[in-house]
């Protein structure tokens, strides 16, 4: 596999390297568990295909000389079996208290069930090609997360890319554009129902099905 870590190519390309912190590795997630294909050893790695990365990489370093403010990464390579896993979790009634309490948290408007026809999870994702990453914004120097709006995955309308100041406030709207307008510079195109969500488009991949320990371990 030609997968790229960015969080280690960015120690050796960017002032200061990009962070990762895989919330699918996690329970903090909106399923509640950690998602099938991920390790809760492997949280702070990024795996991209090598243009996607070197792209990334340049974005941190655009955004670092021109604002102060770094890449937080909460997702990039995702297996094909954890599409598969949340897919099927979809369709099954709630486990316990606390998915539920994740349910609050990233879709309180709609059910699990709606998840995939709704766009904001897809059967043929862009992670599972390499070539996707999930990010937001954070001040290099103290680690704070920006205010973008909205929580990473949040099912609601609030997250598309369509809402405007009035609805998120000034600050969030303009760490949305800062965002969306570095990504883009970089060849990554933005999606409509996620600010957090970009794609490159400068290499064509594969469907990869590959969990992240065993091509952490093949490295």
């Amino acid at each position: 596999m030609s997968l790229v870590d960015v969080t280690k190519l960015s120690r050796e390309s960017c002032q200061y390297p990009i962070k990762a912190e895989l919330k699918y590795a996690t329970k903090k997630n909106f399923v509640g568990r950690i998602i099938n294909g991920y390790d809760s050893s492997i949280i702070d790695v990024a795996l991209l295909m090598p243009k996607a990365a070197k792209a990334l990489c340049l974005t941190q370093n655009y955004l670092n000389e021109k604002y102060g403010y770094g890449i937080l990464v909460y997702d990039a390579y995702r297996p094909k079996r954890a599409v598969q896993d949340i897919l099927s979790w979809s369709k099954q009634p709630p486990s316990d208290e606390y998915e539920l309490e994740r349910k609050q948290k990233h879709y309180p408007k709609i059910e699990k069930s709606q998840l995939f026809d709704l766009g904001y999870v897809s059967k043929d994702s862009g992670h599972c090609y390499g070539n996707t990453v999930d990010v937001v914004l954070q001040v290099i120097k103290t680690g704070e997360i920006l205010d973008m709006g909205a929580r990473y995955d949040f099912m609601d309308e609030i997250s598309h890319t369509t809402v405007d100041s009035t609805q998120i406030g000034e600050v969030a709207y303009k760490n949305r554009l800062i965002l969306s307008e570095a990504m883009q510079k970089f060849g990554f195109l933005p999606y409509t129902n996620e600010f957090w969500h970009f794609s490159h488009g400068g290499e064509e991949g594969r469907e990869m099905n590959v969990p992240l320990d065993e091509v952490i371990t093949r490295k």
